[in-house]
Order: structure tokens, then C-alpha cells, then sequence
């Protein structure tokens, strides 16, 4: 479907680029999970404790917030399988530590893709 009201062989120009699939959608496809795990202000504090502090235990983790350690550890679960972090264990402790590999690469990807999509649109919008 085409919005604009250009003559036809312009529309069918803009048609080409606008109607192909575009990367940002299947970008942003990816990165739901991201967005729907983090947008609970409890895991976004506890995401950036870690970022801050470094590694830390479930516990340290506990201390540090207004949340239960049962609620800690149901966050930091998700985080975990959102791959945001790692846990590792030592004893009986489990040691959660970032893991921006996993998921920073995909959002800079979609950064990209979206600034590729926008400079297209826009010059299309200019006639180039």
C-alpha cells in the first residue's frame, strides 16, 4: 500500500524501497524479548547494579533492593533467560555478571538498520 500521491511512475519508484521487507522490522522483531523483559523497573535497577558494581551475588543482589530475595531471584531468573546475564555458581552462591555481548550487538544492530531505514525514506521523500 502506498500513502503518497506522487504520479504513478514515482509511486511505483517508492514502491521498490517502501514495500520491500524492511531490516528495522525484523530487527525490532528480535529485539522484543529484550524490550518486554526490561521493562520492569525492578529488572532495569537490578541490570544496572550489576553494570555498575560489577559482578554480584543473588544475596548482595537482595540486600541492595526494597524486593525480597525470592523476587530478586524470580527477576534475575528472567534476566538470565533473556540472556542480559550470566549466573555462575560457587557453593551454594550464585554469582550473576552482565553479559552485553549477547544483547548490545542486536541493539546496535537495529541502531544501524533504523538509521540505514530513515536515510532511505528520506531520500525518497526528496526525490533522489
Amino acid at each position: 500500500m502506498t500513502f503518497d500521491n506522487r504520479p504513478d511512475s514515482a509511486a511505483a519508484a517508492g514502491r521498490e524501497s517502501c514495500d520491500q521487507p524492511i531490516r528495522s522490522l525484523e530487527i525490532l522483531n528480535q529485539c522484543i524479548p529484550l524490550f518486554e523483559t526490561l521493562k520492569d523497573p525492578n529488572r532495569q535497577q537490578l541490570l544496572v547494579q550489576l553494570v555498575c558494581h560489577g559482578p554480584q551475588t543473588v544475596g548482595e543482589l537482595a540486600e541492595s533492593s526494597a524486593l525480597s530475595r525470592t523476587a530478586v531471584s524470580h527477576h534475575i531468573k528472567l534476566l538470565e533467560q533473556a540472556g542480559f546475564i550470566d549466573i555462575s555458581k560457587d557453593a551454594t552462591r550464585r554469582i550473576c555478571s552482565v553479559r552485553a555481548d549477547r544483547w548490545l550487538p542486536l541493539l546496535d544492530e537495529l541502531s544501524s538498520a533504523l538509521k540505514t531505514d530513515l536515510a532511505a525514506a528520506e531520500r525518497e521523500r526528496i526525490g533522489k
